[in-house]
């Protein structure tokens, strides 16, 4: 009895043990089961965290996207705006170039005092000789220009006198240089290289080397021709005037003849008509398309009054010829501009390019000195004329085509 008691009671112990065996493995493999779920949660954990971690850079990648097409775009809209503001620019100067309104050249008024409306002297010279008043020497030909280039005259082409096309700087007087009979001292060519060049002490080899060596002195004159001995030189006739119209100078009428018994107030309707249009026609066959449309009168000397319409308009050998502007010579004035309401187109004054005569050019020099207020003062802008309010009655503002007018006064 005693011994199955012991043996109950060892079972019981088993038992126990076992159970505790069983509660312990249970434990352990819970614990085990948290443990792989806890790190399975940590491996989810940093897989989300690097998920995280990837969004928030994509999201900062984005941003940075956002922000570099932002600052893109508004870079692009800065020079769109740019762009546009130069395109708005340029579109504004052209509108000012078509509309024939140049404000590049703003002035003092009061210090300047422009006169678009004052003279413009007409030279009258011929050859280099010494043979005054109407020729003059090499020596007496440059003091001449650089008297106008230290006193402000600018010489402007018969073109632009004609067209009221006068683009000189501000302050300045423009001055219109001519040369009668078509001598060979006036020009002449010579061969030089190849080339044909102007022979040196002609005038307007004077006048292209004093140009050279003048900043702003042009090279501009106009030269009047008959119909023979024109220009004696080497070259034909027909490159002779070639040379002087695409080197900028005008080539005019000084009608066929320059003998006496020829003078215009001597010839009838038909004589004129054949002088001038002989003349025209040498002019036009050198130079095809070129505009002659200025003459110089033999002696000054004018046809009679019923038949001066004439020498605006006429035709030779069923070619019709047109003249803007008709030049005497001699001591006369004033010089008003084609603007003047009195400018008289067939009757422009010249004064002869000598020095001791009452109003030879020299004399006219001193006049203007005393009054400046007389002469041509330009305001700088071609696409401007400026006047004196008190002077708008005296211009022809139908001469003006698309010009500004410009009125102002002087302030005292």
């Amino acid at each position: 009895m005693t011994e199955l008691k012991q043996i109950i009671s060892k079972m019981k112990v088993l038992t126990t043990i076992l159970l505790l065996a069983i509660a312990l493995i249970s434990c352990t493999g819970k614990d085990n089961t948290e443990v792989k779920n806890n790190n399975e949660n940590h491996s989810v954990d940093r897989d989300n965290e690097k998920e995280d971690i990837k969004d928030k850079d994509q999201v900062d990648t984005n941003d940075k996207e956002d922000k570099n097409n932002n600052e893109k775009d508004n870079n692009e809209k800065d020079n769109n705006s740019i762009n546009n503001e130069e395109d708005n620019e340029k579109q504004e100067h052209t509108t000012k170039e078509n509309n024939n309104i140049d404000d590049k050249v703003e002035i003092d008024y009061q210090k300047i005092k422009p006169n678009e409306l004052g003279h413009i002297m007409v030279i009258m010279y011929h050859g280099i000789s010494d043979n005054p008043p109407y020729h003059v020497t090499e020596k007496q030909f440059l003091e001449d220009l650089e008297y106008m280039y230290e006193n402000g005259y600018r010489p402007i082409s018969m073109r632009d006198y004609i067209d009221n096309n006068i683009n000189i700087e501000a302050g300045y007087t423009p001055i219109l240089l001519t040369f009668d009979d078509g001598l060979s001292s006036t020009f002449s060519l010579v061969e030089q290289d190849g080339k044909l060049v102007p022979k040196t002490g002609t005038a307007i080899e004077i006048l292209e080397r004093f140009s050279k060596e003048h900043d702003g002195f042009d090279n501009k004159a106009a030269l009047y021709i008959n119909a023979y001995s024109i220009f004696d030189g080497a070259g034909t006739v027909e490159e002779r005037i070639s040379w002087l119209a695409n080197n900028g100078y005008d080539v005019g009428n000084h009608t066929s003849s320059h003998a006496e018994n020829q003078m215009l107030s001597r010839l009838s309707s038909r004589q004129i008509m054949e002088h001038i249009g002989i003349v025209d026609q040498i002019i036009k066959n050198a130079v095809p398309n070129y505009t002659v449309d200025s003459l110089a009168y033999t002696f000054g000397n004018r046809p009679v009054k019923a038949l001066r319409n004439l020498v605006e308009d006429g035709k030779y050998n069923d070619v019709s010829y047109h003249y803007e502007v008709a030049l005497k010579e001699g001591p006369s004035g004033p010089y008003l501009p084609p603007l003047h309401k009195s400018f008289n187109n067939l009757n422009v004054p010249r004064a002869r390019g000598s020095k001791g005569d009452i109003q030879d050019m020299w004399w006219f020099f001193d006049f203007y000195e005393k009054h400046p207020s007389k002469k041509y003062i330009s305001d700088g802008n071609v696409n401007r004329v400026s006047i004196l309010k008190k002077d708008e009655d005296k211009i022809n503002k139908d001469k003006l085509g698309d010009k500004e007018l410009y009125l102002y006064e002087i302030e005292e």
